[in-house]
């Protein structure tokens, strides 16, 4: 695997285990109940050999929002390094450090401060991605920088396990070295295929070149940041229900419309039997609604 791929893999793996750990520390977003068949009733088979499952579900509303993530770095090319994103905003020991190479030209050369530089995401995860709206941000240039410079941004993320390409763009500036910070805004259309898609995690790379002197220096503590939009939950629903099996190891999907759902079942055979159903959002399931009903010859 290419060193730069590898990079992004691990970077994804530990924004991985930070989102699943929320998502099971979190509480549910979704409840279900049964309503059909009814706890006790009795059904005959050879004149039923269907039988309809019904019930309620709530899921919570997924609302348009942005979430916005800060750029932030907490040292200087030391083991506490630590490039990331994060929805918190404050001060950071990274603030102003250079990148890997800070090379100087003349304005006529191509100086490439340090290739890229990974910032994944270590909070905001899972999120629910909103491809109708661009997806924008900026990046802050510090520090004695002259000439044009090219910012090469591109965002990679998570989605069932899979690393996919969410977008990506190129912006370019003069930059004013009288300035301490030059703010340099970035938008891009993420791509239409992950309209919707849950987002595992997020990874932001920021790759600064051209033909500059000095640019290989970055603002945080609040001065750099991207804007994701995203729903307040995810828009995946579903229901699914299952026969005198908990673990639901064979699911059958129910048809959801509003708050009801339903599916009609091969009636089992005769005797008494469990029907579960469980309601999933994104990566949330709720806790289990049963009913047991006798099934006759």
């Amino acid at each position: 695997m290419p060193a730069k791929k590898k990079a992004v893999a691990i970077a994804f793996a530990a924004t991985l285990l930070i989102a699943l750990a929320a998502g099971l520390a979190a509480a549910s977003t979704s409840s279900v109940t049964i309503t059909s068949p009814k706890t006790g009733s009795t059904t005959i088979l050879h004149t039923n050999p269907y039988t309809a499952v019904a019930g309620g579900v709530s899921f919570s509303p997924a609302t348009a929002q942005t979430t916005r993530f800060y750029l932030r770095r907490d040292g200087c090319g030391s083991s506490n390094d630590n490039p990331h994103l994060s929805t918190q905003s404050g001060t950071d020991g990274g603030d102003g450090c250079g990148l890997v190479i800070n090379a100087v030209t003349g304005l006529g050369g191509d100086a490439d401060q340090g290739a890229f530089v990974d910032f994944p995401a270590t909070d905001g995860m899972p999120l629910a991605l909103d491809t109708g709206n661009s997806i924008t941000g900026q990046i802050d240039i510090s520090g004695t920088a002259v000439g044009l410079v090219e910012v090469d941004i591109s965002m990679e993320a998570l989605v069932g396990g899979q690393g996919v390409a969410v977008g990506s763009t190129t912006v370019s500036a003069v930059v004013d070295p009288t300035l301490s910070d030059n703010a340099i805004p970035f938008s891009f259309q993420p791509s239409a295929s992950l309209a919707g898609a849950d987002l595992q995690a997020l990874d932001l790379r920021v790759h600064i070149h051209g033909p500059n002197a000095d640019s290989g220096f970055m603002g945080f503590s609040g001065k750099a940041w991207v804007d994701v939009p995203s729903f307040s939950a995810s828009v995946n629903k579903s229901v699914s229900v299952s026969v005198d099996d908990p673990t639901f190891a064979n699911p059958v999907p129910a048809r959801v419309s509003g708050s009801t759902w339903s599916v009609a079942i091969p009636t089992p055979a005769a005797g008494k039997h469990t029907i579960y159903a469980e309601s999933t959002q994104g990566f949330d399931t709720s806790a289990p609604a049963s009913t047991t009903f006798t099934v006759k010859r």
